[in-house]
């Protein structure tokens, strides 16, 4: 049995079943994990009285908690069971009880047996014969640890009353958290099956007549099923993942990876991967068109994803994986479920009270309504009426239509909504934001905030994101070498998301969009539609027939990222003759250069003895009252500087120019 499985039985969360297991030593990876049957006999005994209508046929024979076992009631219950098992000979000599005893507390197995000073291989061998499996650094619950205390005759001490009250904060701050639902996005190579699966829903939840049956409108879907509401959006392919993810958000919380079974991975599916990936949200893959093949086609499957790091639950990896017909329905309603637990997990939550601010996913003009836009908002609640900064357009809500076409007063997170009012058309990514009504007057008299363009974010961290499209896989293997040795010697370092054979194509510019990335392409091409898109979103194509080539223009791209540090350079030496102070002019220094020279918009530092009068740039140097460039030598001059207006007779001062620092 499955920890959901079990949880679904007593009537409580997935989580809270994790979260009592690890407080007892049983640290489980996710709701997917297997129960080991000592670890299902346990929480049978703590939380048998909710699972016991639906596992009469499991052990029930034995005494059940009626709560769960880390309130106060349930460890008094659970105490005998634990003595018991200290009434088995021990073979170990006991030890003189520690005045100071064994606090009764959760702690590591290396920690007790320091306590009770037992090598950790002893108390694990008298654990083994207790039935507890664990290692040096599992925290051992107190229950287990007041017995090995005990069996070892040491005093088991109560900890500090003042402690329990730090334990009831945390459910304070769960329950003010409101929940919302998970957005979902559907990826997968061309003909795997995503609409297929979309339709399928959209059709069953229809015809099911269920409350907020899916309805397509404008990119997304709004699902309500058995296990709670879904918000399904268009596929990476959709504009706005590219835009969102440029500005650093993401606006999805789920991926599902569709692979046909009978294809497997393909060239799409892994930059489909690798989208995910990019937006750092769990994958959840779905292996359709099981209804076509042979069951061994599904292990196949399987055993490809691990050659892109998702090594299924089955396996002892982190990925959910589902068979599913996409024709049939088979596996369709399993796959919602796990999309469900798997938000559970995850804990999803927004503050309905804030301002609403979200993304853009589509726009378009409307008669009648003029230009409008569907968003989908992170945080906060969109009404009629708020005033909102959107990209580098503004405005007024005046009207809220929901996924089913019909207007609402008022829309919260995760919920899309198509919203009229704007001044004028909002790019796709976009941010919208709600703005109290003051700083939307002061946005609308400045014309709308500026929006940055996206060449200009290419490049802008550590790290450099590359696409490589190369005719050969001969061709990447070299290239991939050969550009980390380019990396290594530069402060800025390239780092490739996506590496395939063939042409440059819109996925990779979506891709490259994705991640403020750059383009390279070796003994290939650009097609027309990928061309078009590239200029549309500001992205860099780079085509190459020669390596060389390739790796130096490379280098000289990430030179050109660097910062340029300034370092000033002495060009000479003045001595202060007399101190002109003219009316509407400012403080003129007439000087004379004794070593060196002085040049116009160098910089000075004015020296009075030892002291340091000041510094600043030269604006005006002229020599028999003529602007000149420059004055050498022994040859006499006067200028004006910024910053500076104090000169006396016979200060020095020093020129110098700022020039790059040479490496």
């Amino acid at each position: 049995m499955r920890v959901y499985e079990f949880a679904k039985e007593a009537n409580v969360s997935s989580k809270e079943i994790l979260e009592w297991l690890a407080q007892h030593g049983h640290d489980l990876s996710s709701h997917m994990a297997i129960l080991p049957d000592e670890v299902l006999e346990l929480l049978m005994s703590s939380f048998g009285k909710e699972a016991q209508p639906t596992t009469q046929d499991k052990v029930v024979e034995k005494p059940v908690a009626q709560k769960p076992l880390e309130k106060a009631p349930a460890q008094e219950e659970e105490k005998p069971k634990m003595q018991q098992s200290t009434t088995k000979p021990h073979k170990l000599p006991p030890k003189k009880i520690d005045p100071h005893g064994v606090m009764l507390v959760d702690m590591p197995l290396g920690e007790l047996a320091r306590q009770v000073d037992r090598p950790v291989s002893e108390l694990i061998v008298t654990l083994l014969g207790r039935g507890i499996v664990c290692n040096i650094n599992q925290v051992l619950p107190k229950e287990v640890v007041a017995d090995i205390a005990r069996s070892y005759e040491f005093e088991v001490i109560e900890p500090p009353k003042e402690k329990k009250a730090v334990v009831q904060e945390s459910p304070i701050t769960i329950e003010k958290k409101e929940e919302r639902p998970p957005i979902v996005v559907v990826m997968g190579h061309v003909d795997h099956g995503k609409t297929s699966l979309l339709d399928y829903i959209r059709k069953a939840r229809v015809a099911a007549r269920e409350k907020g049956g899916i309805t397509q409108h404008i990119g997304a879907y709004d699902v309500s099923t058995p296990h709670g509401n879904l918000v399904f959006l268009d596929t990476p392919g959709h504009e706005a993942f590219s835009r969102i993810r440029a500005r650093g958000a993401k606006v999805a919380d789920i991926a599902i990876l569709i692979v046909a079974a009978d294809d497997g991975i393909m060239p799409q599916t892994v930059e489909a991967i690798n989208h995910a990936k990019a937006m750092d949200i769990p994958i959840i893959v779905a292996i359709n068109k099981i209804d076509k093949v042979d069951p061994s086609r599904i292990d196949i499957v399987r055993q490809q994803l691990t050659e892109h790091e998702l090594l299924a639950e089955e396996w002892g990896g982190q990925t959910i994986i589902v068979p599913i017909s996409a024709k049939t329905g088979k596996g369709v309603d399993k796959l919602l479920e796990m999309l469900s637990l798997q938000s559970e997990m995850m804990e999803l939550g927004a503050d309905k009270s804030a301002s609403a601010q979200g993304y853009v996913l589509e726009s378009k003009l409307e008669k009648g309504r003029g230009p409008v836009a569907t968003i989908i908002c992170q945080t906060g609640t969109v009404h009629i009426g708020d005033f909102f900064i959107c990209g580098n357009t503004f405005g007024k809500v005046n009207s809220l239509v929901d996924c089913h076409g019909k207007r609402v007063k008022e829309a919260g997170p995760s919920i899309p909504i198509q919203v009229a009012g704007f001044d004028s058309m909002p790019d796709v990514g976009d941010t919208f934001k709600v703005v109290p009504v003051q700083e939307f007057k002061k946005i609308k008299q400045t014309g709308g905030p500026k929006k940055v363009s996206k060449i200009q974010q290419i490049g802008a961290q550590d790290t450099i994101a590359l696409v490589l499209k190369a005719d050969t896989h001969s061709s990447i293997e070299a290239l991939l070498g050969s550009i980390e040795k380019v990396s290594k010697k530069e402060e800025k370092k390239f780092q490739i998301i996506h590496s395939a054979v063939g042409d440059v194509n819109e996925s990779d510019i979506l891709l490259a969009s994705t991640t403020g990335g750059l383009i390279v392409g070796f003994h290939v091409k650009t097609d027309s539609k990928a061309s078009s898109l590239a200029q549309k979103e500001g992205i860099q194509i780079r085509h190459f027939n020669i390596i060389y080539k390739l790796l130096e223009n490379l280098q000289d791209y990430l030179k050109s990222k660097e910062e340029v540090k300034m370092v000033r350079e002495k060009m000479g030496e003045a001595l202060v003759l007399k101190v002109f102070d003219i009316k509407k002019v400012g403080v003129i220094a007439g000087c004379k250069v004794q070593d060196g020279k002085f040049v116009r918009n160098g910089y000075v530092t004015v020296w009075r003895g030892q002291q340091k009068v000041g510094e600043g740039k030269i604006n005006s140097l002229q020599r028999d009252r003529k602007a000149v460039k420059e004055v050498n030598t022994g040859f006499e001059c006067a200028f004006m500087v910024d910053g500076v207006t104090d000169f006396e007779v016979d200060d020095r001062i020093e020129c110098f120019i700022e020039k790059p620092e040479k490496k």
